[in-house]
C-alpha cells in the first residue's frame, strides 16, 4: 500500500475524535440524535481546525444506518463508502477551483433527483468564500429553499467575503484554533501509534508552530520523521526542518536591540543568513517572540503562558526587565511592516538590515513617543552598567560649582555658609547667562533630535532656584517643553557645551516657561544686586 501522509491517516472519522472543538461536535451529534438536521451549514475557521473534517463526518452521521450516540458507525455501506470518497450521495466541491455560474446550474439541476440509497444528498463546499458574484446569485433560491433530502456544508476561512444573504440561510458554526496543550497530545498519540520517539520540547515546538492548525502540526511532524527516519525526534531536529533557530538567538537579538548595538545585532543576522536561514522566517520568528514577551510582560507571567515550558517562563521574566512594553510594541510595529514589504522585494536582505538598525536606533523616526522612551531606557541601561561615557571635558568630580564660583577675587566681606551656598551657584549661572548665545553656539550641529537653530530659538535664558543652587532650568514654551523635556541627547549635549566654556557640569533641566513662576524659579539677574550687597563678586567677562 502507498504510504499515507499522517493527517490523512489519522483524520477523525468520529465526532469523538475531533479535538479542540466541543462546543461544535456536541452540537452536531445532538442534532443527529434528535434528527434536527438543517438544509445549511457554514463552517468557518483557520486552516487545519476540523472544518471539513466535520463536514464529512457530519455526512456520514446522517446517512449511517446504525448512528451511535450521533456518532457514524463507521462499519455500514454507507459510511464505508462516504470514508472511501466512493459515495454518490456526498458530493465535494473545491469553489476556488469550481466557482463559476455553470458549476451551479449542474447542481441545481441534479439536486431535483432524490439519493439512491440514504437519506441525504449533501454537498460539501469547501472556500466557498471563492464563488462569483453571479454564482452565488443563481444559488440563493437553492440554498435557501432546498429538496428536503439535501444538505448543504458551506466552509471558509474567510466568512467577511460571504453575501449577508448567504450567511442568514445558513447556521454558522466558528472552529477556533486548537489550544496548544491539545495538539502536544494529539501528536503524541499519533507519534506512540507509528512508533516513533520525540522529546518533549520537539513537540512542544511543532505544536507552537501550527498556530492552532492541527493538519499543520502533524504535517511538520510528518517532514521532521521523514527528514531523521528511525532517529529519535529531537528539538534541534525540528528546527532544523523549519529553518529557524533556538529562541536564544532571538533573546540575543532583543538584548543587542535594547541596548543600541546594531553592529552585533546585523553580525548575527549575517550569521543566520550565512547558515541558510531564510531571512522571512527570521523576521517572522522573531516577530513571535517579541509579541510572546509582550503578552507575556502585560499579563504579569500569569496569562498566556500555557504554551510556555518552565525554562522558557523564566528566561522571558528575566528579559521582560530589561524592554518596556513600549518598546515591544514599537519593534513588533516596524517588524510586521517589514515582513508586509518583504513580500515583492528583491533586496529582503538590504532592507531587514535597514529594520533592524532601525531597532537600535529609534530616534530615526521622528516624533515617535515610544522611540522617545526607548532612548530613555537605553540611556538609564547604560548608566546602570557603568558604560555611559559623558564628555570628556568636563569637570573632575572634586571640583564642584561652589569650587568654580570662586574663580573671582575673594570679596573682601565673606557671607556665612548657608548664604555662600546659594550665592556662588547664581555667580556662576550668571556668567552663563550673560553669554548664553555664545555658549547655545557651541552646540554640535549634528547628534540631536531637533536641528540647532529650532534649539536657539526657543532655549530661554536659564534661570535657578534658591532651593536648588546645584541646577540650571532652561524654561521653554509649552508646545516645545513636550517636545523637548525628555531629550537626554539634547541635555548632554547642554552640559557638554558648558562643561567645555566653563570646566564644570551643572545638572541642567528643562523646565516648562508657564510654570517657573510658580515652581519659584528666578532669573539671576533679578537678584544680582541684592547678591552684591552681601558681598558676592560676580565675575562676568562678556565675549
Amino acid at each position: 500500500m502507498n504510504y499515507q501522509a499522517l493527517y490523512r491517516k489519522y483524520r477523525p472519522r468520529v465526532f469523538d475524535d475531533v479535538k479542540g472543538q466541543e462546543v461544535i461536535v456536541r452540537t452536531l451529534r445532538n442534532q443527529v440524535k434528535t434528527g434536527r438536521i438543517a438544509h445549511a451549514y457554514l463552517f468557518c475557521g483557520s486552516r487545519g481546525t476540523g472544518k471539513t473534517t466535520c463536514a464529512k463526518i457530519m455526512a456520514k452521521a446522517i446517512n449511517c444506518e446504525h448512528p451511535v450516540d450521533g456518532n457514524p458507525c463507521t462499519e455500514c455501506a454507507a459510511c464505508k463508502a462516504i470514508q472511501a470518497g466512493i459515495s454518490m450521495n456526498v458530493i465535494e466541491m473545491d469553489a476556488a477551483s469550481q466557482r463559476g455560474i455553470d458549476n451551479f446550474r449542474q447542481i441545481i439541476s441534479e439536486i431535483a433527483y432524490p439519493p439512491t440509497e440514504g437519506r441525504y444528498k449533501v454537498y460539501i463546499i469547501d472556500e466557498v468564500h471563492m464563488l462569483t458574484p453571479e454564482a452565488f446569485n443563481a444559488f440563493l433560491k437553492t440554498l435557501e429553499e432546498p429538496p428536503e433530502y439535501a444538505v448543504f456544508i458551506l466552509a471558509t476561512t474567510d466568512p467577511q467575503r460571504l453575501l449577508p444573504t448567504v450567511l442568514s440561510r445558513c447556521q454558522r458554526y466558528d472552529f477556533r484554533r486548537i489550544p496548544t496543550k491539545i495538539i502536544e497530545e494529539r501528536l503524541g498519540e499519533v507519534l506512540a501509534a507509528e512508533e516513533i520517539e520525540a522529546e518533549y520540547e520537539a513537540v512542544h515546538t511543532i505544536a507552537r508552530r501550527s498556530e492552532g492548525g492541527m493538519r499543520d502540526a502533524l504535517s511538520i511532524a510528518d517532514q521532521c520523521v521523514s527528514f531523521f527516519p528511525g532517529e529519535l525526534l529531537t528539538y534541534d531536529h525540528v528546527l532544523e526542518v523549519l529553518g529557524t533557530v533556538d529562541n536564544d538567538v532571538y533573546r540575543k537579538m532583543m538584548r543587542f536591540a535594547v541596548r543600541g548595538n546594531a553592529s552585533s545585532l546585523i553580525g548575527l543576522l549575517d550569521q543566520l543568513l550565512m547558515d541558510g536561514r531564510d531571512v522571512r522566517q527570521i523576521v517572522a520568528d522573531f516577530t513571535w517572540y517579541l509579541r510572546d514577551l509582550l503578552i507575556f510582560k502585560a499579563s504579569a507571567g500569569s496569562a498566556q503562558m500555557e504554551d510556555l515550558i518552565e525554562e522558557d517562563r523564566e528566561e522571558m521574566l528575566e528579559d521582560s526587565d530589561r524592554i518596556n512594553e513600549k518598546q515591544l510594541m514599537y519593534f513588533i510595529e516596524v517588524l510586521s511592516d517589514l515582513s508586509n514589504t518583504l513580500r515583492n522585494s528583491s533586496n529582503r536582505r538590504v532592507l531587514t538590515e535597514i529594520a533592524l538598525i532601525r531597532l537600535c536606533r529609534p530616534q530615526t523616526d521622528p516624533g515617535s513617543m515610544d522611540a522617545l522612551q526607548s532612548r530613555i531606557t537605553l540611556i538609564e541601561q547604560k548608566l546602570e552598567e557603568g558604560t555611559f561615557v559623558s564628555a570628556g571635558t568636563r569637570a573632575a568630580p572634586s571640583q564642584t560649582l561652589a569650587d568654580a564660583g570662586q574663580s573671582g577675587p575673594e570679596p573682601e566681606k565673606a557671607p556665612d555658609r548657608e548664604n555662600m551656598v546659594k550665592a556662588i551657584a547664581p555667580s556662576l549661572f550668571q556668567k552663563i547667562a550673560a553669554q548664553w548665545k555664545q555658549t547655545m553656539n557651541s552646540l554640535p550641529r549634528e547628534g540631536t533630535r531637533h536641528a540647532r537653530g529650532q534649539i536657539l530659538a526657543n532655549c530661554c535664558e536659564p534661570f535657578f532656584s534658591p532651593e536648588d543652587p546645584e541646577t540650571l532650568y532652561l524654561p521653554l514654551s509649552r508646545n516645545w517643553y513636550d517636545s523637548l523635556a525628555y531629550d537626554q541627547d539634547l541635555l548632554e549635549a547642554v552640559r557638554g557645551a558648558i562643561a567645555d566654556k566653563y570646566g564644570v557640569c551643572p545638572e541642567v533641566r528643562f523646565t516648562d516657561a508657564s510654570d517657573s513662576s510658580a515652581r519659584g524659579l528666578i532669573k539671576v539677574e533679578s537678584k544680582q544686586e541684592e547678591l552684591m550687597n552681601s558681598g558676592v563678586d560676580f565675575p562676568i567677562d562678556i565675549e
